[in-house]
């Protein structure tokens, strides 16, 4: 008999054939010679039932994914023909590459969610595809193409310059001869290393003779496309379900739709349950690549099945580190079986045994690693302790301990008078190779020695990591911003806290946690250094009398950036529904992969991202982060110096503190600081506002120029920017704040939202933006001017700069009030509106909430957004799915639903667009359990804000009017609601009077977006309508001109002195234009008569 093992799903697989049999969790074949025809047959008709049950699984499981594949369907499609109406269908039987077929379905059964219709065509590809493997299907995947982009072969091999290598995440379609696309999924492109131009190019470039190969494969060489320079091409995104077929019962996975995350099902946040998985599996993985003689089979290329063909004791001895943490955790939470975790205790120890037979030199007391090449490295050595360490501690087992000692004292013997290591040794003769060779290796001698020395207690070991950090830190290592410091600091500072340490520890993440966050690698010793970090806090967080070592970082910040940075390596985890499309599924499944290195496998690979987890995981279960607050919030002397990086040129007397900072004249206070422009900059205070200002009461100046102000008699604080001064200073202030922060964006309604909020949460105080000031220096001088005793902060932020708003403001709960045409000079489509907007999630901390208007048809990728950030989903509005949903409208009040119970809810604001915008405000407070009966009451009194709906009487040049006053800004979706809240009036259309002006900023749909206003103004009861502007001039003929009552304006300077003659005592005036066209001037104060 014949066999041979592979992996699939976290089982071990024996495989024979022709003998088959369904198993209930994994699928065995057995391959045999038979003693008679009888005996064959048995084994055929076994194998036809075995087919046969497969194949009722498969229309069960297809069955039951219908209604998942219709609802994203719906939401996420291309729009466009013939993308609109293809599938991609792959399938895999776990060991060798799957199988992919392109189908065309009639797209209206898909719109008319008719699922039944399509899985006869779904079935039957399924089926034929099968016939292609030896073994069962396990796994199958159903996609299709949206985000699709036209574009040409030459230009699009200059665009894949942008791209790091292997992180092309689309896909590529060409058009085809019998077909009108052939396409090539992401993951075909990349499993089949067609987009790899070698390990010595950095960037994603066109395999030729790759992707020809895989082409030709998938669609014939008839069809091959010439590949010209002019040759049309098109890539897309897919959206899909990953359905498992191998189990007791098939299962199926969403397939995310984030771009870094294209390829792998879509995930929750990781909980301690979900990364035990990872866990289990990984270590499994890893422990099942020890051989029988104890070495690792090192690592695998996976697009074509290559394994590494070199080897590397230190990476043996740290993965058997790695495995053991694995094993340790898999023991205390019982996560694998009994036989599971015997076979686990045989790798170890087969490992371990190698290691000490094949690879340790002894010299005079001292042990060395024996590396190839016949080299010693220190960090051999300090891996081989580190695993031995480990091997007494979770073992109960002192075989080892004689050995460990011997090789720190290996490690000791390498440490110079000066503190330093020498890296390299030859090992016949001890003599030196290289002094040093890569800082890992400092790093992990003192990790290792620290470690040794918690067990054992030797002086010599700490000795001489006390010795080495002298030299660290005279040295600026913490400049590598190094896992294994991090590693050896955290184990220092609980022996030795000491200042100094804390210091180092700090440095070696500070200016990195941006990098953590966002490093589009995987990168898992981002998290091994975080996590190291983070038990290093929780031990300085016992010693508040050094806590000011933290100034400047934002704690806040970091385990933002961890916890991102965790979820991220999910990454680079070979779900089943990944490792399908590379050639030999099994022999990578459920390990770690190296995007960026030909998805390589190597078990150090493996050993990162598992000793990452296993850490994060402790974290998650145990649910406590360290937590300070250094100064709070208040802006005193010494703290604005340090923040900004700046010096006082003339000090502030003791005790000396500031009420806020002001940017802008409009908005000073007394008390506070006043920021004088700089030499670049002209959107701060003058010389001559700055004086006035002193003289009104401000506490101080910061600027560029001390000596223009030194005479001012008040304190002057020079900073080399004052623009990134006041950055800094409201990026600390925030850091401060221990209340909520709401971050405020959207289409339209930001100002008036920001304005409720404050409004109705005001059972303390609350602080809000001032003057619409929503890009980050009026963020950022917002945010420093708000109490720190409030309960929450309202902060409007815009689409402009939106990922530096949102670092800036770090919200707690985000609300995006709508999606609409607005500044799409600036940001071209709906589309792009939405991804800018959705920005505002990025800096959002896990478990925060998104508050989403469930009526816009950008919900589903908002929603989708908001949810890969590990944020929680309210929406809002009239939809019958809205968490917080109105039912009806009248007038000034609307019954609302939260939780099945109706309320009435009523505003001195008119208009339907309020009252979704007062939904929004119960979504902050259901969520946050506020008394909903007090919030509702102070909704009652809430009046819109000067040029966003404000109602006031008026006497213009003797004549009364009411004024609604819409003037301060304009786009499509405001112009409606406004025009819907003004026909709304009880009041006869013969005293209404409408004054247009043009929406800007709209770019090549502005006369479009204006034409389509038509219809609503025709709709409206008005006496007269104004229009203003050369976008609204096509209006006058489309609304009838002067005979019916409409005029044209080319600007406010042309209709002002018009305006008498239009107007009527007791006349409604609706003034809605964007701010740039002036019509807020109309009505301004010398105009009114007293």
């Amino acid at each position: 008999m014949t066999r041979c093992g592979c992996v699939f799903g976290g089982h071990i697989v024996a495989h024979q054939s022709i003998h088959c049999q369904y198993l209930t969790s994994f699928v065995t074949y057995t391959f045999t010679t038979y003693a008679s025809h009888d005996m064959l047959d048995h084994a055929v008709q076994e194998a036809h039932v075995a087919r046969e049950a497969i194949h009722s699984a498969l229309h069960d499981a297809l069955h039951a994914v219908g209604p998942d594949v219709l609802s994203q369907w719906r939401h996420q499609h291309a729009s466009v023909a013939p993308f609109d109406s293809l599938l991609l269908v792959s399938v895999s039987d776990g060991y060798t590459r799957a199988q992919v077929t392109t189908l065309t379905v009639d797209v209206s059964a898909l719109r008319a969610g008719q699922w039944e219709v399509l899985m006869p065509a779904l079935e039957q590809a399924i089926t034929r595809l099968q016939r292609k493997f030896e073994h069962p299907l396990v796994g199958c995947r159903i996609e299709w193409p949206f985000a699709v982009r036209e574009g040409r072969w030459g230009a699009f091999k200059q665009e894949l310059k942008r791209y790091k290598r292997s992180y092309f995440r689309s896909g590529l379609a060409f058009e085809g001869k019998r077909e009108p696309r052939l396409l090539l999924s992401e993951m075909e492109l990349n499993a089949n290393a067609c987009l790899y131009g070698g390990h010595q190019v950095g960037h994603a470039q066109i395999n030729q003779a790759h992707l020809e190969r895989y082409f030709k494969a998938r669609h014939g060489s008839s069809q091959m496309p010439s590949f010209a320079d002019g040759m049309p091409m098109w890539s897309f995104a897919t959206a899909g379900v990953f359905l498992a077929l191998g189990g007791e019962q098939p299962s199926h996975h969403l397939l995310s739709t984030q771009p870094r995350c294209w390829g792998r099902r879509e995930t929750p946040p990781l909980t301690p349950a979900s990364t035990a998985e990872l866990i289990a599996r990984s270590t499994r993985f890893l422990g099942r690549q020890v051989q029988a003689n104890g070495r690792y089979v090192y690592g695998y290329f996976p697009c074509f099945n290559r394994d590494i063909g070199t080897y590397n004791i230190l990476r043996h001895a740290s993965s058997t580190y790695a495995l053991l943490e694995g094993y340790e955790s898999c023991v205390a939470q019982r996560l694998l079986d009994d036989e599971a975790l015997g076979q686990l205790r045989d790798q170890i120890g087969r490992a371990l045994e190698s290691l000490c037979a094949h690879d340790i030199l002894q010299r005079d007391g001292a042990a060395y690693v024996v590396d190839t090449g016949n080299i010693i490295k220190l960090g051999a050595n300090a891996v081989a302790i580190l695993a031995l360490v480990k091997y007494r501690q979770v073992m109960d087992d002192d075989r080892y301990v004689g050995l460990a000692d011997a090789l720190a004292l290996g490690i000791v013997r390498m440490q110079e008078a000066d503190g330093s290591f020498v890296h390299v040794l030859n090992a016949p003769d001890l003599s030196l190779k290289e002094k040093s060779r890569i800082i890992y290796y400092d790093g992990e001698a003192a990790f290792a020695l620290m470690r040794l020395y918690g067990q054992t207690r030797n002086p010599q070991w700490l000795a001489c990591v006390v010795k080495a950090f002298d030299y660290f830190i005279d040295n600026g290592h913490e400049q590598a911003h190094d896992h294994w410091l991090a590693y050896c600091t955290n184990e220092l500072v609980m022996y030795r806290p000491e200042r100094r340490y804390f210091e180092f520890a700090v440095r070696n993440v500070a200016g990195y946690i941006d990098f953590i966050r966002d490093r589009i690698t995987t990168f898992p010793t981002l998290l091994e250094l975080s996590m190291a970090f983070h038990k290093t806090l929780l031990t300085l967080e016992q010693m508040p009398e050094l806590a000011d070592v933290l100034d400047g970082l934002d704690i806040d910040a970091f385990y933002h950036a961890l916890h991102t940075r965790a979820n991220y390596l999910q990454n680079g985890f070979f779900w089943p529904e990944v490792a399908m499309y590379f050639k030999a599924p099994h022999t990578v499944q459920d390990g770690f992969f190296i995007r960026h290195h030909s998805f390589r496998v190597r078990i150090d690979d493996v050993e990162h991202y598992l000793s990452g987890l296993v850490a994060y995981q402790q974290l998650l279960g145990h649910g406590r982060q360290a937590s300070f607050r250094v100064d709070g919030g208040k802006l005193e002397a010494e703290s604005l110096a340090s923040t900004t990086s700046g010096r006082w040129h003339v000090m502030p007397p003791m005790g000396w503190q500031a009420t806020g900072l002001c940017c802008k004249q409009a908005f000073f206070a007394s008390g506070h600081l006043v920021v004088a422009s700089g030499r670049a900059d002209t959107g701060f205070l003058t010389e001559a506002a700055i004086k006035a200002l002193v003289e009104q009461g401000a506490s101080a100046v910061i600027c560029e120029q001390a000596e223009v102000y030194q005479a001012l008699g008040v304190p002057i604080l020079q900073v080399e920017d004052v623009q990134a001064a006041v950055l800094a200073i409201g990026q600390h202030q925030r850091r401060q704040f221990r209340g909520r922060v709401v971050g405020v964006t959207g289409s339209a309604g930001k100002t008036t939202v920001v304005a409720m909020l404050a409004h109705a949460l005001d059972d303390g105080p609350v602080g809000q933006s001032r003057g619409s000031a929503n890009l980050p220096i009026g963020v950022a001088w917002n945010l420093a001017s708000m109490p720190q005793t409030a309960n929450y902060w309202a902060v409007e932020m815009a689409i402009g700069s939106m990922s530096v708003n949102t670092a800036l403001a770090r919200p707690d709960l985000a609300i995006i009030t709508n999606i609409a045409a607005s500044h799409l000079v600036y940001h071209h489509s709906l589309d792009e509106i939405a991804r800018k907007k959705a920005r505002i999630f990025r800096s959002m901390a896990l478990g925060g909430v998104a508050i989403l208007y469930r009526d816009s048809a950008h919900y589903g990728y908002l929603a989708g957004q908001a949810r890969h950030y590990r944020l929680t989903v309210i929406s809002f509005g009239e939809h019958e799915e809205a968490d917080v949903r109105l039912l009806e409208y009248h007038g000034l009040s609307g019954q609302v639903c939260i939780d099945g119970n109706a309320y009435t809810v009523e505003l001195a604001a008119a208009g339907r667009h309020m009252m979704l915008n007062a939904l929004a405000i119960l979504a902050v407070a259901q969520h946050d359990r506020l008394p909903l009966a007090k919030v509702i009451e102070r909704l009652r009194t809430f009046q819109a804000v000067p040029g966003r709906g404000e109602v006031k009487q008026l006497n213009y040049q003797g004549v009364p009017i009411t004024l609604h006053d819409e003037a301060y800004n304009a786009n499509p979706l405001s112009m409606r609601m406004a025009l819907e809240a003004f026909a709304a009036l009880p009041v006869k259309g013969e005293n209404k009077l409408l004054i247009i002006g043009d929406m800007l900023e709209l770019g090549e749909e502005a006369e479009a977006l204006h034409r389509e206003l038509s219809p609503l103004i025709a709709a409206l009861a008005t006496r007269r309508v104004l229009l203003c502007g050369p976008l609204s001039q096509p209006l006058l003929a489309m609304l009838g001109g002067e005979d019916q009552g409409v005029f044209h304006y080319s600007d406010v300077k042309a209709l002002k002195p018009e305006l008498m003659q239009h107007l009527q005592p007791g006349d409604h005036v609706l003034v809605k234009a964007s701010h740039g066209v002036g019509l807020a001037s109309l009505f301004a104060a010398p105009n009114l008569v007293g």
